[in-house]
């Protein structure tokens, strides 16, 4: 196992190069459609690059019963949203890994998995709560466009959709992006381009994205740096240490670094005193 003080002595000493110290409120959900196109990679290591950046950083997994953020940070949480909604402290539900906080949920939890509209809100709230704690706000959604994965999604003051070059991936992207257009109201969204052999690969999956979002959605799309196919990704993986830790100089770690010094740079999507643009709406547009 990688050494945490290691990583401990990175965010608050020897920063990596490049990396400004960005100190900034925002949440950032990490959505895509379909399952298997890196997500849950990606949301981890984004929130690794801002700890390391200086922010603290708070990472939750909505995937709600089939949880694995725990798996790929390599921890074994004792407790899991389900307690914080059964009226367990949410501070006590946190656990601390490689310079982050993670509020896991639970793997094969039928009634995490299942939970309705009001439920989703408490869960909102009690993230809010602890705004004053975090700067960074890292929200892993899980695969499909059910009215929880695009509530959570929804809710957050930015989305980031990741397509790979797999060819369900485009169609899954794009109908993730027509829901939370049409259901949850979002007018504009990241794309990151995953596992790519090349910047012109991921120039035409951006493109052919682009082309159906401004044809058929009210909604606006902009591009973000994209992450190379790596080997090692599936390395980290199975050892359960984030990539960033595990090869922080990686061509997949360096530009995971890249997109996160890109959004940096960018201005949230929408206009908020908090996290959370709004409350999670039902399909339909129900509050």
């Amino acid at each position: 196992m990688t050494d945490q003080a290691a990583t401990l002595r990175v965010i608050h000493g020897n920063r990596p190069p490049g990396i400004s110290n960005v100190i900034s409120q925002r949440a950032l959900a990490i959505s895509g459609g379909k399952g298997g196109v890196g997500k849950s990679t990606i949301a981890l290591n984004l929130a690794i690059a801002y700890a390391q950046a200086g922010t603290r950083t708070l990472i939750v997994d909505t995937d709600l019963g089939m949880a694995d953020l725990n798996l790929l940070l390599g921890v074994a949480p004792d407790r899991s949203l389900l307690d914080a909604l059964g009226g367990g402290s949410i501070e006590d539900v946190l656990v601390s890994a490689h310079g982050i906080k993670l509020l896991p949920a639970l793997n094969g939890s039928y009634l995490l998995a299942t939970i309705g509209p009001a439920a989703q809100r408490r869960v909102l709230e009690m993230v809010a709560s602890l705004a004053d704690q975090f700067d960074t706000l890292v929200v892993d959604i899980a695969a499909g466009i059910g009215q929880t994965q695009t509530a959570f999604a929804g809710a957050t003051t930015d989305t980031i959709v990741v397509v790979n070059p797999e060819p369900l991936s485009m169609a899954d992207a794009y109908a993730c992006l027509k829901v939370l257009a049409t259901e949850q109201q979002v007018k504009h969204a990241f794309v990151v381009p995953n596992r790519v052999s090349s910047r012109a690969q991921a120039d035409e999956l951006t493109a052919r994205l682009r082309a159906l979002v401004d044809r058929f959605l009210d909604l606006e799309l902009t591009a973000l740096p994209s992450i190379p196919a790596d080997p090692v990704v599936g390395e980290a993986a199975q050892i359960g240490v984030p990539l960033l830790v595990h090869r922080p100089d990686s061509p997949a770690a360096r530009a995971i670094r890249q997109l996160t010094r890109a959004l940096a740079s960018l201005a949230p999507s929408t206009a908020s005193s908090g996290w959370w643009r709004s409350a999670p709406r039902t399909q339909g547009g129900t509050r």
